[in-house]
């Protein structure tokens, strides 16, 4: 097969008329004068064809030199059968993937995976001859080329490969593929090879399906040299090793205040064992394992066991929680953190929308006893109260949470006041009652989806009077079943103190939103109305890195209506409360339950405020004061590498954003003023501290089975070697290639020789003037 390397170079071939044209226009026209000596002049029939025939040979000549030049530009070469008959070993362009998935540090066989993986790189780098090129993709969470091209300098390779980091996260090896094949496209030699080193283990390699396969198949089709794919498998076993892991923490709220209760719940995972495993689990504070809090937990051979602590915290600030367990032979993923933010004191504002003279009969008379008891010096939430009318956006001011309670509706200027504020990362609590007006709620609040109420209010609904057959009808109670998540599992049946018993009378039926747009800031469009008030609604905004996930009903009734929904709004987070926050419509504010259960979701929309713990790639947001920036912080990576920050937000909120979150861990961001004395990778008291957790599917090893390395393998797609020899054995005889145009220039070069030695003849036979001369 003949192909080109360089196929718009053939557009040279135009030139082939150059010759043609230079021969058409230096012929000259000549006046013929007939004089007596002519006849001994003139040359014969025979000498006459011969000039002729010589002039064509010279004009084929350059046309020819001319296609040469440009056929040798195009870089033609040739493959198969007849290109084996003239290569040896060709220049080669190898790109190797290094897998550095969590899953490749396991440490059974005495030496991990990664390890075997970069030095079977370091025997192929050795491998390698002048005049071959090598690039290097790490794959891992977020794989990249170590290098921005192929090179030549190997100990580049050599040295890179040395310094990678130690495994992490997810492997995306149909990602990292991708980009070797970026790499491979910029080579310049004939032979092109990706070469995959991985430990084999079925996780890693879910993503190369169906519709990979055929990305693949189309890069092949575009390549002008499409690459060689290999695989090296580093751990060669079959059997699935044993491994044991901690799963991703769930707090019961990730801002707190001191010496409050907080859980912490997680599952430990038994994966690839034969046999029960009783394992044991600490908590740790801060980097120091609690003796009083360690747990015995029995695992079934692949399946899970939950374990829950509860802690309260004695002093303010950032606190990292880590659940462990005894260090097995993927160390990886043994322990998980989290982070808690502990305040001092939490500020929330209530707007009462009916307020009283009596502060006994006031809407949030009951709320503000449960969460800021008179008699409580320090109360772990301090409450300030504003009637519906009195509130205005700096009344806000350092409020962390807002609870709308039974406001019967709001100005223009008010809404778009609590929408900044729950955009630029506040909570709001809206509690219904019979002082609202549902469809302003439903026109202005929820606005077809996209406002700040994550449900849309039906109609009002009252718990059955009439009794059937003679039976009184049953209470309108809470659903046990349905308080799953963190916030609220605490309330389910056998640890309620009274919440499950409280009765409804009244209550509004909502309807959930499913989906919304994306939100990521305090863009607002706002509707004028005939009544001059405003609809203020959020924009589209394609900066935001990830979709607002949809509503999610916390709560319902024994009558399957929904009682708490929630949802997130831009970097906030709204829930509504399908009744009131007093006693006219149910017993609520008459149990043990309500004051914790008040606290946590006050808690719960606080936690919104600023994500502590986050998902690898996701990137970090900080409030800081007014008046500072960037240059005011240091952040630092989980390897203690300092990080680049970027100031974003605004002139009244400004934010600090920390996009390099590819690396799961603790991030650290401290204050410039109080690093200055102290070393930059000692972790202090006042850090910010940030967990960016990763995905815990690697920690199942099972791999690849036979019937997939099948799949992997059909028609040539991968193939799979054991040494760095067998990638230039293994070259089938087809697929040998060989350029041709250093024959093209000598060819060339012969073409020029006998255009000069045939235009020297024309000029001494004395042919090169006359009336059809070739010049």
């Amino acid at each position: 097969m003949l192909d080109f390397l360089n196929p718009w170079m053939l557009a040279g071939l135009a030139g082939l008329a150059l010759p043609v044209i230079a021969h058409l226009l230096s012929r000259r026209k000549f006046d013929v004068v007939h004089w007596g000596a002519m006849q001994f002049l003139e040359l014969s029939r025979t000498t006459r064809r011969r000039v002729r025939l010589e002039e064509l040979l010279l004009l084929l000549l350059r046309m020819a030199m001319v296609g040469l030049i440009a056929i040798a530009l195009a870089r033609p070469w040739l493959s198969g059968s007849v290109a084996s008959l003239f290569s040896t070993r060709p220049a080669c362009d190898v790109v190797i993937v290094i897998d550095s998935s969590y899953s490749t540090d396991w440490a059974g066989d005495g030496r991990t995976p990664h390890l075997t993986a970069r030095a079977w790189s370091r025997s192929l780098l050795d491998a390698l001859a002048p005049g071959d090129a090598a690039g290097l993709v790490d794959s891992r969470e977020a794989p990249q080329p170590v290098l921005e091209s192929l090179t030549q300098d190997f100990r580049l390779i050599h040295t890179a490969a040395e310094e990678l980091p130690a495994p992490t996260a997810s492997g995306r090896l149909s990602e990292s593929i991708l980009k070797a094949f970026q790499l491979s496209s910029a080579g310049t030699n004939l032979s092109r090879h990706i070469v995959v080193v991985t430990d084999g283990q079925a996780q890693a390699w879910q993503g190369i399906d169906d519709h990979f396969q055929l990305q693949l198949d189309e890069l092949h089709e575009q390549a002008t040299v499409p690459p060689e794919l290999w695989i090296v498998n580093t751990r060669a076993q079959h059997a699935t090793p044993v491994n044991h892991s901690v799963d991703r923490l769930e707090l019961s709220r990730e801002v707190t205040v001191a010496d409050f209760p907080i859980r912490i719940r997680t599952k430990i995972r038994n994966s690839g064992g034969k046999a029960v495993s009783t394992l044991l689990t600490h908590l740790e504070i801060d980097g120091q394992r609690l003796a009083e809090q360690s747990r015995s937990v029995r695992v079934h051979p692949g399946g899970e066991a939950q374990v829950e602590f509860e802690h309260r915290f004695r002093t303010p600030g950032c606190h990292r929680v880590t659940v462990a367990i005894d260090a097995d032979n993927l160390t990886a993923d043994d322990r998980s953190d989290a982070v808690v933010e502990v305040a001092a004191a939490l500020p929330v504002l209530m707007i009462d929308g009916s307020p009283h003279p009596d502060p006994t009969r006031s809407e949030t008379f009951f709320a503000r006893l449960a969460l800021s008891p008179p008699n409580n010096p320090a109360p772990w939430i301090s409450v300030r109260v504003v009637s519906a009318s009195e509130f205005r956006a700096d009344s806000i001011g350092a409020a962390q949470v807002v609870v709308l309670a039974n406001v019967a509706s709001l100005t223009g200027t008010q809404t778009e006041a609590l929408t900044t504020f729950v955009a630029d990362g506040g909570g709001l609590a809206i509690t219904l009652g019979d002082q609202i007006k549902p469809a302003w709620y439903n026109e202005f609040l929820f606005a077809d989806g996209t406002g700040l109420l994550p449900a849309s209010i039906v109609e009002f609904r009252k718990a059955p009077q009439t009794p059937e057959q003679n039976e009184p009808p049953p209470p309108v109670t809470i659903d046990s079943d349905s308080l799953r998540l963190p916030w609220t599992s605490r309330f389910q049946a056998g640890s309620d103190d009274g919440f499950l018993s409280a009765r409804f009378t009244n209550w509004y039926q909502l309807q959930e939103v499913e989906k919304r747009r994306k939100l990521s800031g305090p863009d607002l469009a706002s509707d004028e109305r005939p009544d001059g008030s405003r609809r203020s609604t959020a924009k589209d905004n394609s900066t935001n890195r990830t979709n607002p996930p949809d509503a999610v009903v916390a709560a319902t009734l024994s009558t399957g209506d929904s009682l708490i929904v929630q949802r997130k709004f831009g970097r906030g987070e709204v829930a509504v409360f399908a009744s009131t926050l007093d006693a006219d419509w149910s017993t609520l504010p008459a149990k043990p339950d309500y004051v914790e259960f008040l606290h946590e979701l006050i808690f719960r929309l606080a936690s919104s405020r600023s994500p502590r713990n986050l998902d690898v790639g996701t990137p970090i947001v900080m409030p800081i004061p007014r008046g500072e920036s960037a240059a005011d912080w240091l952040a630092l990576s989980p390897r203690s590498e300092e990080l680049d920050i970027v100031t974003a937000g605004n002139e009244l909120q400004p934010l600090l954003r920390i996009d390099a979150v590819s690396t799961p861990g603790v991030y650290r961001l401290r204050h410039r003023g109080a690093a200055a004395d102290q070393r930059a990778n000692a972790a202090t008291s006042s850090d910010e501290l940030f967990v960016a957790n990763a995905n815990r599917d690697e920690s199942d090893l099972t791999p690849l089975t036979d019937e997939r390395w099948t799949e992997l393998t059909a028609e040539g797609r991968f193939r799979l070697i054991e040494a760095p020899s067998d990638l230039f054995g293994a070259v089938r005889e087809e697929s040998a290639r060989v350029e041709i145009w250093f024959g093209l220039l000598l060819i060339f070069v012969l073409f020029l020789i006998g255009e000069v030695l045939l235009t020297r003849r024309l000029v001494q036979g004395g042919h090169s003037y006359g009336p059809d001369a070739v010049v």
